[in-house]
């Protein structure tokens, strides 16, 4: 499929939240141009829908649509796409875009942790064959508070502090309907434990584990309570002497999201990881 996309197509997306409406966010010129493919599928009896695949030549006319269902089959989108390349006698090219990350880390201060999350469904199509990602930045007085009390020795056990706790683990649900970005989780239960492990020559690990309840609408403004619940674990290795995260990883293949399971990671990104996807 990947292939296809590549060689004969330049393949756009245009979020409905971002540019659905009049009065979305999303720049004019896109609204306008949305439009007026809408217009000209609908004009020429071409199918059309909310969340669709069009074709456009380029010249800006309308080739072919194809609704959602159908594209989310690989056999019969791959067909789909495969016909009509041959049909316009498309040639085969290299990638019009060349591959890039879709999703940067924010602008942090210095000083900041920068952790980026990835959730996905482990069963099911559509929804849940795509990764949702996310990511989280605790400033510097959040991330020290993950660190140890002062004297702690080897076995010794401390609580991640609920209002970070909770910063780190409201994100964890795989991918749903999503319009504005904005954070609609409650989170009822946000336990997170750290445990240290080892120590030598003033590093350390620690052992972290956890459970976390929050409850988080399918779709925005839903009013069905739809609950991710997780068993996570993990790491963070640290430097004792200068009070420093080197890195921290959190993990969980024990979750469920409305009784469907999930996975997910979070990891620490490093400043050179950082730079390179801005």
């Amino acid at each position: 499929m990947i292939e296809i996309l590549n060689r004969y197509y330049v393949p756009v997306t245009s979020p409905n939240e971002w540019a659905g409406e009049d009065n979305s966010a999303g720049p004019k010129a896109e609204k306008e141009e949305r439009k007026r493919i809408y217009l000209y599928f609908y004009g020429h009896k071409l199918p059309i829908g909310d969340v669709h695949v069009y074709i456009v030549a380029p010249n800006g006319d309308g080739v072919a649509g194809l609704d959602i269902g159908s594209a989310t089959n690989t056999d019969k989108l791959a067909a789909f796409l495969t016909k009509i390349a041959s049909d316009l006698h498309v040639t085969p090219g290299p990638p019009a875009v060349a591959p890039h990350p879709v999703s940067v880390p924010p602008a942090a201060p210095a000083g900041s942790l920068t952790l980026h999350l990835v959730s996905r469904s482990s069963e099911g199509g559509s929804w849940h064959e795509f990764p949702s990602e996310n990511w989280i930045v605790l400033s510097k007085p959040e991330w020290q508070k993950l660190l140890p009390p002062a004297g702690a020795a080897r076995g010794a056990s401390w609580p991640v502090p609920k209002p970070v706790a909770v910063k780190l683990v409201e994100w964890i649900y795989p991918q749903n309907e999503e319009k504005t970005g904005v954070n609609r989780s409650r989170v009822d239960i946000a336990d997170l434990k750290m445990t240290l492990v080892t120590v030598e020559n003033g590093r350390a690990r620690a052992k972290i584990e956890g459970q976390v309840k929050l409850m988080h609408s399918f779709y925005p403004g839903g009013k069905s309570e739809d609950f991710a619940i997780s068993i996570l674990s993990g790491y963070m290795d640290f430097d004792m002497t200068e009070g420093v995260i080197q890195r921290l990883r959190i993990v969980t293949d024990k979750a469920l999201y409305n009784q469907n399971p999930f996975r997910a990671s979070l990891i620490s990104m490093s400043r050179e990881t950082l730079d390179a996807l801005k």
